[in-house]
């Protein structure tokens, strides 16, 4: 394996953080963390390793939280203008 794989790649310390967490401010602050570890990007296995995996959905669960990727669309009212 590559160096550069190796550091791109999600660690087994990263995955332990996300393990680690408690709540929603804990998985979101160890996210800001792993991303800020890659510039600002999550890395390139972690849809397969966190998402897919099922992994995510079962931590988020701790706490009642769902993965489930939700959009919000702003919607302007007639007297918005």
């Amino acid at each position: 394996m590559n160096d550069t794989k190796e550091i791109w790649d999600i660690t087994e310390d990263e995955i332990a953080m996300l393990e680690a967490c408690g709540s929603t401010e804990d998985w979101n602050a160890a996210c800001t963390k792993i991303k800020e570890a890659r510039g600002g990007s999550y890395p390139p296995d972690w849809w397969p390793k966190v998402k897919t995996s099922g992994m995510m959905d079962r931590i988020l669960a701790k706490w009642g939280a769902t993965s489930e990727i939700k959009i919000a669309v702003p919607v302007s009212t007639k007297g918005d203008a």
